[in-house]
């Protein structure tokens, strides 16, 4: 038995023992060292999110391959990985284009409760239980695709590497691989969080002359400002887009706004924010029905709006090339992760996530 993070209903999460699941073909099971707290597992604690329950949450594993399952020869049983959320199928029109992050399979399996060869991996005394993202890393022991694993180099701190399973990558890549940032560029990042700081140290990296945090909580503006994230900052408001164009060249707008927030109305503002011919990329999403207006003029006058899903990267590519440029010193996004969990805090972990009093924390797991 191990133990494990379930969420049985609307608010309802407790720990359990529930049974050590056994890898499939094409499968890796994962012993878990830290797993990042993110708020898709909070959305789907309260509701925003619809998944099968009962399900076992978190899905920002970092750990070390306890045992393979047949077919597997891309990881070893002592490797240390990082579980991503992208498990691209390598069979699907969109892996032919090499564009794993929006792969039909994982679209069909990340909130599906199933792995992708439609079966049930978790149970608990032999009642099935649902998985989230084909990982559910909130527990001692994860069983995901093969596809998803990604190796590290040993003398990577994986405590600090979980959030590059999603929230950190997610970031990076938006900045860095979905619409790369260009030397000297004015960008502007609304939520100085977990995702919104990776973002803003991705355009640091690629040499962004000015980067703007935009956030509702000041705190979190002061720290971003602190760790060097950021340049400058603008509190999100009323005033936020005058605030943002004030701060860039000639008050004509950013050439990059990154919405890692996806409330109502933000996409409008990034636009509005953003010049003739920039960029406008959204990141995060708080609702699956959210809608926005375009206004056609912002169309005519080049501004491109595009989307990312997991930071857009090719995580056997991305997140060594990430980890490498972290140990080098020019990607400090190990200082992101600041406050650390075990698995019996998880209420308090939650309300941490909820209540903005950590940029991002994770779940330490102690195992005999």
């Amino acid at each position: 038995m191990m133990r494990a993070v379930v969420c049985t209903g609307l608010n309802q999460v407790s720990v359990e023992e529930i049974d050590v699941p056994e890898p499939a073909a094409r499968e890796v099971r994962i012993k878990m060292i830290v797993a990042g707290l993110c708020h898709t597992d909070l959305s789907v604690v309260r509701g925003s999110f619809d998944v099968p329950k009962p399900v076992v949450l978190g899905h920002e594993g970092c750990g070390i391959v306890d045992k393979v399952g047949p077919g597997v020869t891309e990881v070893a049983a002592g490797d240390p990985v990082v579980c991503s959320i992208i498990m691209p199928c390598h069979a699907c029109a969109q892996c032919d284009r090499g564009a794993y992050s929006v792969c039909d399979q994982w679209f069909a399996t990340a909130f599906s409760g199933i792995m992708p060869d439609g079966t049930r991996r978790l149970s608990r005394r032999g009642e099935p239980l649902n998985s989230f993202f084909a990982q559910s890393s909130f527990a001692e022991y994860a069983v995901l695709p093969v596809s998803a694993v990604v190796k590290v180099r040993r003398d990577a701190p994986l405590e600090k590497l979980a959030g590059l399973a999603c929230g950190v990558s997610t970031g990076l890549g938006a900045a860095m691989v979905r619409a790369p940032v260009t030397p000297g560029a004015t960008v502007a990042v609304l939520g100085a969080g977990g995702v919104g700081r990776a973002t803003m140290l991705g355009a640091r990296a690629l040499k962004a002359y000015r980067v703007i945090a935009v956030d509702l909580v000041s705190s979190k503006l002061d720290a971003a400002l602190a760790s060097g994230a950021a340049t400058h900052a603008a509190l999100a408001g009323p005033n936020m887009v005058d605030d943002v164009l004030k701060l860039s060249p000639a008050g004509k707008g950013v050439d990059f706004f990154y919405d890692a927030v996806g409330a109502s109305h933000t996409i409008e503002s990034a636009i509005a924010a953003t010049r003739a011919g920039g960029t406008i990329v959204a990141i995060g999403i708080m609702k699956n029905d959210l809608e926005y207006q375009v206004p056609l003029r912002g169309l005519i006058n080049e501004k491109i709006i595009t989307g990312t899903n997991g930071g857009s990267i090719v995580p056997r590519r991305d997140i060594p090339r990430f980890v490498d440029l972290m140990m080098a010193g020019e990607l400090p996004f190990d200082q992101i992760t600041d406050r650390y969990y075990d698995l019996a805090q998880v209420a308090d972990a939650f309300s941490d996530l909820e209540h903005h009093r950590m940029t991002r924390g994770a779940f330490r797991f102690q195992h005999p």
